[in-house]
């Protein structure tokens, strides 16, 4: 009797886990699985045809071609506004993050604790609420409308900051940093030497996590930016396929070239990229999820 409890239990524990993986492969899995098969599929296949029938090669390229060569090719310009303010954010936030982590988890001074106490609430703060302050405070820098006034609004990250704090905390003992710092090292020093070469698993887990966020940054960008050369991927797209009839039937009238396959392909475009660049880093941001588990 003793010996068959820990194999039902064993075999309960698998039925639990196996039945919360497939849950999340029906919720989030199958719709990104049609999302790639509808983007071969024209406007009469996707109202006919079974949801997970494949379309042609053919549709797939006309479909682009009608989506990318809007308003002679606006997307590209909205591609590359995109990019430049994901890298330019990613930057900043690798920049201002890793070491206000590390001083927070190397260093005691007055009012350690109130900055960790206050990187928690703006983490668990809603976007949207602080959305009217930084618009105010870009308004009297002149910077509002400008790549350099989203690139700044969209680098500050207070989870990358405690993500750092939590990683050096459980990953480098004080106790080698001050006898670094007996020795005659500085903080530049122990931090470039010590701390930094320690963070690469550190650096590729915040770059991901940022790069999602500003990749898919359209509420801040939305607001800041008026320009429609200056939009980026997510807001331009937005607009677009909300002026044409894919999802709006009284805007069919305009005559846009802009249907549902279109619409597909440019919720394509937005998830790609993340998609691509996670099966490219997934292992240094396996590793730096895993780091700092054990302490030593």
């Amino acid at each position: 009797m003793n010996t068959l409890l820990p194999k039902n239990k064993l075999r309960l524990s698998s039925f639990v886990i196996w039945s919360i993986l497939a849950f999340f492969i029906v919720i989030y899995g199958l719709p990104l699985l049609w999302l790639f098969i509808a983007g071969t599929r024209s406007e009469s296949s996707l109202i006919s045809d079974p949801p997970l029938a494949l379309g042609t090669f053919a549709v797939m390229k006309e479909t682009f071609v009608n989506l990318a060569g809007y308003n002679n090719f606006q997307m590209l310009t909205w591609a590359m506004n995109s990019v430049i303010y994901t890298v330019g954010s990613v930057t900043l936030t690798l920049v201002s993050c890793i070491p206000a982590g590390y001083a927070l988890a190397m260093s005691e001074f007055k009012g350690r604790k109130l900055i960790l106490i206050m990187t928690l609430v703006a983490m668990i703060t809603p976007s949207q609420a602080i959305i009217l302050p930084i618009f105010l405070e870009m308004s009297l820098l002149g910077l509002t409308n400008t790549y350099m006034g989203l690139i700044l609004a969209s680098s500050f990250f207070p989870f990358g900051v405690y993500l750092s704090y939590i990683y050096y905390t459980t990953s480098l003992p004080k106790s080698v940093v001050e006898s670094a710092r007996i020795d005659g090292c500085g903080h530049f020093q122990c931090f470039v030497h010590m701390a930094l070469p320690l963070a690469k698993p550190l650096l590729a887990l915040v770059a991901f996590f940022s790069f999602v966020n500003n990749w898919n940054n359209y509420f801040l960008a939305f607001v800041l930016i008026s320009d429609d050369d200056k939009q980026n991927l997510p807001v331009g797209l937005t607009t677009l396929i909300n002026s044409s009839g894919a999802l709006n039937p009284q805007a069919a009238a305009n005559n846009l070239p802009i249907g549902q396959p279109e619409a597909i392909q440019a919720a394509i475009l937005v998830v790609l990229p993340i998609i691509l660049v996670f099966l490219v880093s997934q292992k240094y941001v396996r590793s730096g999820l895993n780091a700092g588990a054990e302490k030593g």
